[in-house]
Parts: structure tokens; sequence; C-alpha cells
């Protein structure tokens, strides 16, 4: 026997047509497929199929119940018998079935005559199903008094799976056993929290549906509630399937076998049950916390200036996609935050998708943004990690999971899981230390679905959790451990430390709160060195008393970091000063800075070691550089103009002669200046070949 789309597919369009008028389907008439498709799904619905019925006179109430247990067709002749009726009545019933698109010949016609050979009849497989199953609803009667066990038996597997997905639970196609979906059900099926949440999704008719249905002691005649509330069959189908998917409305038959929606008691009527205690915080004595090195809250901006200058200068690259790449090993020793010899895991790659954030480096490898970058450096440390914790706050991804093998998440709500965080990290007292184990498994039950209603994850569950919530609360608690131990410590919200016999433990630091909450404000700086910003010590030393981007940023274009403490010590050597010469800078900017800023002169013996270096830096500098000489001396501006346009550096000669310093490590600088001589017609020639 042929299920009911390939019958579909065997009617004609105007017979469709019929079809959609008697069910209340609008067809689009683009393609037949589409529109077979929505006849499908329409005449299939536990829902829509019970609504019909309700519509259809008994006679072919009775002949649709006669033909359901059939598998082959039947004679008018036998039909008539079966439903107690002459040939001649059951004929009109059966041709006003099969507009409808209920009943179906053997040999299917678009239209049903009587011919000298005996039609025959059938119920396509579906509809024969929904049949029994409805004939079956008939005989429970109303879902009223049941608990939520009982409840659950109404649905087939197929809808429980779409009841558990709606209500948070992720539901892995022909994977998901139905005791698995009783199980995680029954408890929230009259639960005030979860109906109270499901009741605040519902579109706006299906909450007016929901309303008139439960003002009506729970049991409502569905067709009655469609023309009181103005509704089309559509949306009355649509908002009966909005309720069910959630739990909401069952479908139940009264004492007189009509169809009713009915809100059972349990749901109607729900109970709170009372709160688990939370799992205990685990609080540490101080004494027992291993000391560990003082790190300022302002750490990941300091260092992300360090990274960044290491990109102006050339010393860190990467390729798209590859946040971290070359340079580490000269870039970790100058961190804040580092492990050893090389960054925390993550870490550099964490500060470059916030810097991409920021604006501060351009996506897929590209350089520093310099007008974002002026800009950046001239905000305060504390406006600076405020952004950087807002960028984290906000992100879609996980940055900080870039290359943790703990966990693997699809699909979580990040920004939404991070503002549960800070606020549970908000209610731990400052002054305490707590074990993280203990931060964690509060954290997973006081907010099961921080990472969202749906997402999927590949991590390792503590062994012996089967149930779906023990799961997600595992996912979440690693999470949690994760986040804290690398986001948490980078932006400066949590110390991290050891402790005996207790493991990992944490403490908030007080600077959680203004760098979350704008409305406050930052704790005020020490003026332990008065205004002076920097002191330059003879021994070269010079020592950064009050730090900020723009001094941080200053310093490490012409000095060496030496060692990063309360109070930072820069180095004066010959190898920075030309490094500052390198990049732009003069003796006379170099010098004037550090005056400025430390309110007196240079010792002597650094402004005498300044001042030989650059000396002999001048000597013994070697420029590569393109000499050209035009034969027609009017074009000199045309051409400079052209060069500078192109992002090269020109020095106009004595003898109408134009210098273009290569840039070092520039290879392609001279192809460059060759292609813009040739966009201006003027062919390059080499006196002795290109390469003399």
């Amino acid at each position: 026997m042929r299920n009911l789309l390939g019958r579909l597919l065997d009617r004609p369009p105007r017979s469709l047509t019929t079809i959609a008028q008697f069910w209340e389907v609008e067809l689009r008439g683009r393609e037949a497929h589409e529109d077979i498709g929505r006849l499908y799904r329409v005449l299939t619905d536990p829902w829509s199929f019970a609504l019909a019925w309700e519509s259809l006179p008994p006679l072919e109430r009775a002949i649709v119940a006669a033909l359901a247990s059939d598998d082959v067709a039947v004679s008018v002749e036998e039909i008539a018998g079966r439903v107690d009726a002459s040939p001649d009545e059951v004929l009109p019933a059966l041709r006003r079935l099969y507009r409808a698109g209920l009943l179906y010949q053997e040999q299917p016609r678009e239209e049903l005559g009587l011919t000298p050979t005996p039609e025959r009849f059938f119920l396509p497989r579906e509809l024969a199903h929904l049949t029994q199953r409805l004939q079956a609803e008939r005989k429970r009667g109303l879902p009223r008094e049941q608990d939520a066990a009982a409840l659950l038996e109404w649905f087939d597997d197929a809808e429980l799976a779409v009841i558990a997905q709606q209500l948070g639970y992720r539901v892995i196609p022909a994977v998901a056993m139905r005791p698995e979906l009783v199980a995680y059900l029954a408890p929230r099926i009259g639960n005030a929290d979860v109906i109270r949440d499901s009741v605040r999704a519902l579109d706006p008719t299906a909450a007016r549906l929901w309303s008139w249905i439960t003002e009506r002691d729970g049991v409502a005649d569905p067709i009655v509630a469609r023309q009181e509330l103005g509704l089309s069959m559509q949306a009355l189908r649509h908002a009966l399937h909005a309720l069910e998917r959630r739990g909401l409305v069952w479908r139940g038959y009264d004492a007189d076998g009509a169809l009713r929606a009915v809100v059972p008691d349990i749901v109607r009527r729900p109970t709170r049950a009372p709160a688990a205690p939370p799992p205990p915080l685990v609080a540490v004595d101080a004494a027992l916390v291993e000391a560990t090195e003082w790190v300022p809250v302002a750490a990941a901006a300091w260092d992300l200036l360090t990274l960044l200058r290491d990109v102006v200068a050339g010393r860190a690259r990467w390729r798209g996609g590859e946040r971290g790449g070359a340079g580490l090993r000269h870039l970790a020793p100058r961190l804040w935050l580092r492990a050893g010899d090389l960054p925390p895991t993550g870490y550099v790659s964490f500060l470059v998708r916030l810097a991409e954030a920021e604006g501060l480096l351009a996506p897929a490898g590209g350089g520093v943004v310099a007008d974002r970058l002026r800009a950046w450096t001239r905000l305060d440390f504390p406006a600076q990690m405020r952004r950087l914790v807002a960028h984290w706050r906000q992100a879609a991804e996980w940055p900080e999971g870039d290359e943790r093998d703990a966990l693997q998440v699809w699909g979580g709500d990040w920004p939404g899981f991070r503002q549960h965080l800070l606020q549970a990290l908000g209610a731990l007292d400052p002054e305490t230390w707590y074990t993280l184990d203990s931060v964690t498994t509060r954290f997973a039950a006081e907010f099961p679905n921080a990472l969202g209603a749906h997402f999927t994850a590949a991590a390792s569950y503590e062994a012996g959790e089967e149930s779906p919530e023990a799961r997600r609360r595992a996912v979440v608690r690693l999470a949690a451990a994760v986040t804290l131990t690398t986001a948490g410590v980078w932006l400066g919200l949590i110390e991290v430390a050891r402790a005996q016999r207790r493991g990992t433990v944490l403490r908030v630091r007080p600077d959680l709160r203004w760098l979350v909450d704008e409305s406050l404000d930052p704790p005020e700086e020490e003026e332990a060195f008065g205004a002076q910003t920097l002191a330059v010590q003879p021994n070269f030393e010079v020592l950064l008393l009050r730090p900020a981007p723009r001094h941080v940023w200053a310093l490490s274009a012409f000095t060496v970091l030496e060692r990063l403490d309360r109070v930072t010590i820069y180095r004066l050597t010959r190898e920075s000063v030309e490094g500052g010469l390198a990049s732009g800078l003069t003796l006379e900017r170099m010098v004037r800075y550090l005056e400025q800023e430390s309110g007196e002169p240079l010792p002597q013996s650094v402004a005498y070691a300044m001042a030989e270096w650059v000396r002999e830096y001048r000597r013994v500098r070697v420029r590569r550089a393109l000499l050209l000489q035009p034969d027609d001396q009017g074009s000199l501006d045309e051409i400079e103009a052209a060069l500078r346009a192109g992002g090269l550096r020109v020095e106009r000669l004595a003898g109408e002669r134009l210098l273009v310093p290569l840039p070092a490590g520039d290879e392609a600088a001279t192809e460059r200046v060759e292609e813009i001589l040739r966009g201006l017609g003027r062919t390059p020639q080499w006196p002795g070949g290109r390469d003399g």
C-alpha cells in the first residue's frame, strides 16, 4: 500500500487545491513539491487531524474508522456493509473524503464516478495510524488529574523529543531513548519555574490561547476558542502546536467524545519544589596559601602594548587564523603574565583577539592600525582594562579556549555565561580564599543553563554522571574552571594560587567591581612618588614610577625592559637607542621625553653615552636607497608625489635628484618604485644593469 506522500504526488494540481481548501492551507503555487510537502505536514499532524475529524459528518467518520485497520483497498459494497448504509449513501461520502485528501482509490482518478467495475478505496498508512490514535485518545478521556509520568504517556517518542528540546534538552536524533526523555521531562512538567519560562517564551497568539483555556478551568473547545479569539485555522493550529511543544496543553476528549484542549491540573496549578541548598563554598585559611608574584590589575593592557610594539617592529608575526605565531620566545620574558619560557597557554591568542575587537590590529594577520593605536595609548590603564573586559564579555566565541583541550563546546551562549559567572564572583568575599572546585561546583548548581539551552560539548564528563542535568552541570562546571583560570586571571578579576592540601584556590580581586561596572570609579593611585613619572639613574636604568600606557609605549621604543615590578626597570643600551633611531626617533626627542617626565636633566654619564651612540650610529649607518634622476627635470614634483602616495619616503637632493630610502626587510620596495614609475609612463633605466 502506498503512503500518503506518494498519493499526494499522484494528485493533479486542481485536486491539491481542493484538499487545501478543506484543510484551510494556503498554497503558494511556486513549486509543486513545496505545496505537497505543506499539505503532507498538515494532514499528518495529530492536532490538525483531530480538528478535521470534528468537522466530518458521522457517516464520513464511520467510513474513515472502518478503513483504519485495513491494509488493502475495500469495495464500496463492503464499506457500506461495515457502516450499515447503502452504496448510494456511501458513495457521495467517499467522494467528499477523496476531495478532502483523506481517502484514496486503488486506481486514482481526478473524479469519482460509477463504473461497471466496482471502486475500491483505502486509507493511507499515516492517516490510518492517526485514526487509531484518535480512537485510543477518545477512550482515555481528559488528561486532568494525572501525574507527570502518566501525562507523558500521551505522547509518542518523537513528540517527547520535541518537548524535551524546547525545555532545554539537547536531543540527538535517533539516539535519545524514551526512558531518558521521560526522566528529563517528568520533574519539569509540573515545575512552576519551567512553566513560567515556557509561558514567557510563547508568541502573542499562543499566549492568548493559553490564557483563554486556563480561564475555563483548563478544559476548552478549540473550535470555540477559534471563534471567540478571531483566529484562522492556521493560527489555531500554530498556537496549539506551540503550547503542546512546551508541555502546556494536552489533547483530550470529554464524556461525549468531543475534542478538547486541556491544561492538566499539575500544569495549571504547579508546585514549586523546595530548592535544594546550594553546594557549600569551601574557604581556605590564608596561611595555607602559597605566595604568588604581584601582578597589576592592568597586566593584560600592559602586555598588549608590548605585543603591539613587537608587531610594529616586525618581531611578532602570524598568518591569518594563527594568533600567536613567531616571536613568542622573544616576547615571553617581557610579559607580566608568563609561565616558564612561554606565556600561559592561549594568552597571546587571547590578547590578539581583544586587539582585533578594539580595532588595534587588522584582522587576518594584518598589522597595527596606526590611528586606533594613537587613540588607545592616550587612554589610561583603567579605561583600557574596562574596554578589554567589555570585549571579552560580549564575545560570541570563546577566545580564552583556543589552545585548550580540556573543553570543546559549540553553540554555547558565551556572553550569557560570562554574565552569570561575573554575578557569581560578585557574591564572593574579596578577603577570602576559596577552593576552585567548590566555586565551580556551586556555580554549576546555581546556573545549570549558564551556557544556554542548546549547546554541544565534547568534554570529559564526571564519572557516573548519567542524567542529562548532571552532564550539563559537568560541562558548565568545567567551562567555569577553565574560564576562571584563564580570562579571569588575565583580566585581573581574580587571583589564583595553590594551597596546602587544598589544590587550586582563588580570591576575587577588589578591582572586579569597577572593571565590570562603569558607574564605579577606579581607585585613586597612590602618590608615593609625587608627580614624577620616571627616574633616570646614572647606571642607565630608567625607573617607571607611575605606569601609564603612553609611557610604556614610549619607553619600549628605545629602552630594554629589565624587570617588571611595582617599580618597573628599563635600561638604556646602545642597541635600544639605535632601535629608537631606526624607528624614526631622534636623540633630541628621546632626551626631551626623559627629562620632561623625570623633571630633571639626564645624568651626565647617560647624556654623554646617548650622544656618542647616536654619533657612532650615524657614522657607520648604511642605508639601502634608490637614486632617481629623470631626464625631464620638470617631472620631479609629479614623481615625488606619486612615490609618497605609495607609502615611500622621498628625499629631494641637489642636482634635481630624488633619494628613496628602502625600508629594512622590504624586499619588494624596489619593485614598487618601478611600478609607480611605469604608472607615470616612465621606464626605469639601470646603469650597469638591474643588479649593478
